[in-house]
């Protein structure tokens, strides 16, 4: 009977015991878990106040289990290690929290009591200061509640704890008056979080309850998920509520608060500073008795509500703000608050710039770029327009015209004078380009040009939001346009001759087959010089270069001027001629080697050096330019090779069709 009787107990007991340890690893994980956080709010204090929650805890359970007095005496230490440190470690952290801190000091003096509690509970046996024996029942159970509490509980341990614990939670409740509404709920949410604990200590101390079964670890376990959402979810440690005194008091601005009848209430430490005085030595003084009559700007603002500018003794200026106390329904008092800010930087700066406006008006005038202003205009519609409200010399100079006439004028009309020079599809784009811009509040930098003498001006436009308005800058790189176009044309034609270089000519003309449409016909013609190399070597470079200059020209004559024309390297060359159809590709290229077998006259010399060509068609021996140079340079050294050996050439045909 008794062995089951201990088997029933046993199978109570026992997962509560593992109920308890789980929930004492819990709390140590989240100690861990803020002890790694310990740069936000109270981390290190709310993390050793879960320690103590985890090593009681575990107490409780080495209780359930204790099957002799030594065990059950190692789980009664720790209930008193909980009891004596947990309030001590909660004051540090509410204190923390709500932004105050504990000396060094006084925390000693705090902790003096719980460290003679924890070595008083771990004696007792020897004086039994804390607790009367026995520690068992009548049927041999371990008493987690003695029959009696010694001296030391009583009047040292069981006050102090009290004490501590109900001074946090007072701390956050009188707290709560302090700080704005809206913080208001997390204090109250972590006062109420110390609410079971305490009932259950109360219970307990005063004899409530079972006396074999500590109900403090079961109460812990149980508020376990509260503590998580609170510290995990909520974040509440990384927050802490500032009270209305704090931010009063470090207002970098002077501030007064005045009654009805224009006394003193309160003031910062700004305010401290501007009067030279303490807020202990002013209260419930008047207005007039501190201020006197060399501020007659004070009354001025509290008489009509509007702000007043003001000189101190020292030159500094202050600006005055009235701002009334509004009285509601759980208070009659009411008053104003008045607020010094010092404007002197401001005011400094309002003058300087007043100053120097005349002086960047020159300089914008002078300056050798144009610049105009836009502002958005709006019309009786609700329509907005982008309107000119300032150009400058340089801008009207730009676009041959005067600063007057600009005024008033649209964005779109100026863009329409800085692109006379352009195609209008370009010009649209732009255009386009600038509007999109503007509307969206984006930054646009473009070129355009202007009509003019020669090739016209050439101008970097930008394009800038400047606050509500949008300012446009133009620079001259008429000069920087020409030094590209020429750097371009050295990279993509032949110095010597003028005509494309193979770069140039492929470039050109893949493009022109690729714009094409699936109907376009063409030809390319390849050219080889026969005799180039024996003229070059017998004459010198001088007259071969003349020759090649020659044949250039000769091709350009023979061709037309949509015809695209290269020179590969060397002695050869190659012409793209679109949109023609086999017989006049054949006429075109007839012609051209009538033209090249005619003698060349370089000096006093008349030379003859005819071309051997190669004709390929479009689209019928290639699709593309790889495919049209392969097809004429097989059909070039096929009339190539009817050229060698053969002195007479006026009756040669040497020009030759791709197969």
């Amino acid at each position: 009977m008794q062995f089951g009787n201990i088997s029933g107990v046993i199978e109570m007991i026992l997962p509560l015991a593992i109920l308890l340890c789980f929930s004492a690893a819990c709390y140590m994980l989240l100690a861990a878990r803020l002890f790694a956080q310990k740069s936000e709010i109270g981390h290190v204090p709310i993390g050793l106040a879960f320690v103590v929650i985890g090593l009681w805890v575990c107490s409780g359970a080495i209780e359930l289990v204790a099957t002799s007095y030594v065990v059950f005496s190692i789980g009664r230490v720790g209930h008193f290690v909980g009891t004596a440190i947990l309030p001590v470690a909660s004051l540090l952290y509410f204190r923390k929290y709500i932004g105050r801190n504990i000396s060094r000091a006084m925390i000693i003096a705090l902790m003096m009591v719980p460290v003679f509690s924890i070595i008083v509970a771990a004696t007792n046996p020897l004086h039994e200061f804390m607790w009367y024996l026995p520690a068992t029942n009548a049927v041999g159970e371990f008493l987690t509640r003695p029959v009696a509490w010694g001296p030391w509980f009583l009047y040292l341990h069981a006050p102090h704890s009290y004490i501590v614990i109900g001074l946090g939670v007072l701390t956050l409740v009188m707290h709560s008056t302090a700080v704005a509404p809206a913080n208001r709920r997390r204090l109250f949410m972590l006062a109420g979080a110390t609410t079971a604990p305490i009932l259950a200590v109360i219970a307990y101390d005063f004899g409530i309850g079972p006396n074999t079964i500590s109900p403090l670890p079961i109460v812990f376990t149980a508020m376990l998920p509260v503590y998580a959402w609170l510290f995990i979810g909520e974040q509440i440690t990384q927050f802490s509520p500032l009270a209305y005194e704090t931010v009063f008091q470090n207002m970098q601005d002077p501030v007064v608060v005045v009654d009805e009848q224009r006394r003193i209430i309160g003031l910062n430490r700004g305010a401290e500073k501007l009067l030279n005085l303490k807020e202990t030595n002013v209260l419930r003084a008047s207005l007039e008795s501190v201020f006197g009559e060399e501020v007659p700007e004070v009354y001025e603002a509290l008489r009509t509500g509007e702000p007043q500018r003001m000189m101190t003794t020292t030159g500094r200026f202050l600006h005055i703000q009235v701002s009334p106390i509004m009285s509601n329904g759980s208070t009659e008092r009411a008053g104003r608050v008045l607020m010094f800010r010092d404007v002197s930087d401001v005011e400094k700066a309002e003058r300087e710039v007043r100053n120097s406006e005349l002086m960047l008006r020159t300089l914008v005038n002078h300056s050798v770029n144009g610049i105009i202003r836009l502002r958005w205009v709006t019309d009786e519609r609700g329509n907005k327009t982008l309107r000119c409200m300032f150009a400058n010399a340089a801008a009207a100079r730009f676009l041959q015209t005067d600063p007057e006439s600009m005024i008033d004028q649209t964005a779109d009309d100026l863009v329409n004078l800085a692109s006379t020079g352009m195609v209008a599809h370009d010009a649209e784009v732009v255009r386009q380009q600038f509007r999109t811009a503007t509307e969206r509040g984006e930054i646009i930098d473009t070129e355009v040009r202007v009509a003019g003498k020669g090739t016209g001006k050439w101008m970097r436009v930008i394009g800038e939001p400047v606050g509500d308005d949008v300012a446009m800058t133009f620079i001259d790189i008429t000069e920087k346009k020409a030094k590209e176009i020429q750097m371009e044309l050295f990279a993509w034609s032949d110095p010597l001759t003028g005509v494309l270089n193979r770069r140039g000519f492929e470039r050109d003309a893949a493009s022109r087959l690729s714009d094409s449409d699936d109907e376009a016909t063409g030809a390319l013609l390849f050219v080889d010089l026969n005799e180039f190399k024996q003229i070059n070597d017998q004459y010198g470079h001088f007259t071969g270069d003349q020759l090649l200059t020659i044949v250039a020209e000769r091709l350009r004559s023979s061709l037309r001027s949509c015809d695209i024309i290269g020179r590969l390297g060397g002695d050869e060359f190659a012409a793209l001629v679109p949109d023609v159809d086999e017989k006049i590709a054949g006429r075109l290229a007839q012609r051209l080697t009538q033209s090249l077998q005619a003698e060349y006259l370089i000096g006093e010399r008349k030379l003859t050096c005819p071309a051997s060509i190669g004709l390929a068609l479009y689209p019928e021996h290639a699709s593309t330019l790889t495919g049209l140079l392969r097809a004429a340079d097989e059909a070039m050294y096929r009339a190539k090779a009817r050229y060698r050996g053969l002195g007479e050439t006026g009756q040669m045909n040497l020009l030759e069709k791709a197969i």
